[in-house]
């Protein structure tokens, strides 16, 4: 018997996984939260942030795996000589800083917002990313072809920018940023180890060439001409740099003495945490559409060709399996979203109903909303609370909720937030199919999904398509141990994405009698979309400047 480790390192938390290599069962699991969550208003020692920023401690990232892969093998009688293979997945691009002894720049300078991690939401650089979208369509047009027409501001260079810009100092000092992914990954195998995955989503690096040239980095600024060689893993002689599924390294011995594990074990290249979730339900074929759904929500495609997609975060050769094109979007929130409503919009009555019945909010108010036909509120929400992140890449958006009236009931209002996230799914999907791109299946995963049904039919009606909702709770930790099995040499991905990935589900039918009411209701939402995303009526965007210097009048926004 052998098993493989698949960790999956999200927003607010890490999560791990045990599995067979011969049939993916899990055998253990394990979860453990941040315990400095996610920083937003203030640093650890009370230092303020600008609006739009999200940080995170890099002492969490380690600490909860010695919560974590304790578990893994105290569960079971499974040893831990069994155990071939460790993989990673993470959140991106979430970008540390890091001193010459590859240390989080945070450790020195503790008071310095830009010396910790960014998270892969931090929308603090947009301005920078507006500016390299400016400077692609000048000199890297291809580059933005393959990135939807624009630089997202979650991605590492606009982020590496905005240190340069705004904290010179802190910028020179540093020695190198990295993907926190390729960080973990590096001090489990005690050497300096990168995920070309990452690398080519989100620092506009391609296998075939490599980063842009000086040319491009210096109509930045002269002092970047040499930004990878000098700032990024270029700079690094003895780096090694793969796809997830081969092999970078072992587990080093002060890893494994740390965590209780066997040195030597084989540790795969990491891979973006919804991009991982892939192999972990098994897809391995063009035209099935994959969709993560969480906190955010990620929308995955293979291809056996290259599209030109609009507003796609990627569109890539070899990100998830060697030999396809892989298509990378997604809704900046979903699950932020219900949450901020249960959290902040629930009258107390509600509160109490749905304790008295044993529920939490979300179950509650679904269940009041199921009794609602479509339509019937008179309701219609925009699901950009977060931002947009496909197809209009413009973080600087926001939500909006149309048709109130006095009368409106909370549950009324939450079911148009649940059906506002499937029209921004099938916004995405008609971008995929517009661009020549099929769609055949649906598939889903994630936290939410086996939590509310009453979504799930809600997206199986809009989509139009079955959708088969993937019984596995940890798909991209699986996925991330699919890659590990790769890598110790079990099979190659696509094989062991066969065996290992969980193919169990439950099937949504789209109900043929709701049809014709979602048509019609995409169809205002799409103009609502185009009027307030596409330059017609920026308001959402001013008004988030005035409240943002209203705020913080000496700060940046």
């Amino acid at each position: 018997m052998s098993y493989v480790i698949g960790l999956d390192f999200g927003s607010l938390s890490c999560r791990g996984v045990l599995a067979d290599v011969c049939n993916g069962h899990i055998a253990a699991s394990a979860e453990a939260a941040y315990p400095n969550e996610i920083l937003t208003e203030q640093l650890p020692d009370g230092t303020p942030l600008c609006a739009n920023w999200c940080l995170q401690h890099p002492e969490d990232y380690l600490s909860v795996l010695d919560v974590i892969l304790p578990k893994l093998c105290g569960k079971n009688e499974i040893s831990p000589q069994e155990i071939v293979g460790l993989g990673v997945d993470f959140t991106a691009s979430t970008v540390i800083p890091l001193d010459a002894n590859f240390h989080p720049m945070c450790f020195t300078y503790p008071s310095r917002p830009h010396a910790w991690p960014k998270l892969w939401k931090h929308h603090g650089a947009q301005a920078q990313a507006d500016k390299l979208t400016l400077l692609c369509k000048e000199l890297e047009p291809d580059y933005l072809t393959r990135y939807g027409g624009k630089v997202s501001c979650e991605a590492l260079i606009p982020k590496v920018l905005q240190v340069y810009e705004e904290d010179p100092a802190l910028f020179r000092e540093t020695h190198c940023f990295v993907e926190a992914m390729d960080y973990v990954t590096s001090l489990l195998c005690g050497k300096k180890v990168f995920s070309s995955s990452a690398a080519a989503a989100k620092a506009m690096f391609r296998s075939e060439t490599g980063y842009p040239g000086e040319e491009f980095f210096t109509a930045i600024s002269p002092d970047l001409k040499n930004l990878p060689k000098e700032k990024l893993m270029a700079r690094f002689d003895d780096y090694t740099i793969a796809s997830p599924g081969q092999k970078v390294g072992e587990l080093c011995s002060e890893m494994a003495e740390r965590f209780g594990l066997p040195e030597g074990i084989a540790i795969s290249a990491p891979q973006m945490d919804a991009y991982a979730a892939m192999p972990g339900i098994g897809i391995a074929k063009p035209g099935v559409m994959m969709m993560v759904i969480g906190t955010s929500t990620g929308i995955m495609l293979l291809s056996e060709e290259r599209k030109n997609v609009e507003g796609v975060t990627a569109c890539l050769p070899d990100t998830y399996y060697p030999g396809f094109w892989g298509y990378a979007s997604g809704q900046a929130s979903v699950g932020d979203t219900f949450g901020w409503f249960v959290d902040r919009c629930v009258p107390e009555n509600y509160i109490q109903a749905a304790r008295s019945r044993g529920m939490n909010l979300h179950q509650y108010l679904s269940d009041l909303s199921a009794s609602l036909q479509p339509g019937e509120s008179g309701l219609l929400a925009l699901d950009w609370l977060g931002g947009n992140r496909s197809c209009l890449v413009n973080p600087n958006l926001s939500g909006m909720i149309l048709g109130l009236t006095l009368q409106t009931k909370p549950e009324e209002i939450y079911r148009s937030l649940l059906e506002a996230t499937a029209f921004g799914a099938r916004i995405i999907t008609e971008a995929y199919r517009n661009a020549g791109a099929a769609v055949e299946e649906i598939w889903v995963c994630g936290g939410i999904a086996n939590k509310n049904p009453l979504m799930m039919q809600i997206y199986a009606d809009v989509l139009n398509l079955p959708l088969h909702v993937s019984s596995c709770t940890q798909a991209p930790a699986l996925g991330a141990a699919v890659y590990a099995a790769a890598a110790a040499g079990i099979g190659d991905i696509v094989e062991m994405a066969e065996i290992m990935g969980d193919r169990l589900c439950t099937v949504y039918e789209p109900n043929p009698a709701h049809r014709d009411i979602y048509d019609r209701l995409f169809a205002e939402y799409q103009k609502l979309h185009d009027y307030f995303g596409k330059g017609e009526n920026s308001v959402m965007e001013r008004l988030k400047s005035i409240a943002g210097k209203a705020k913080n009048p000496d700060m940046k926004i």
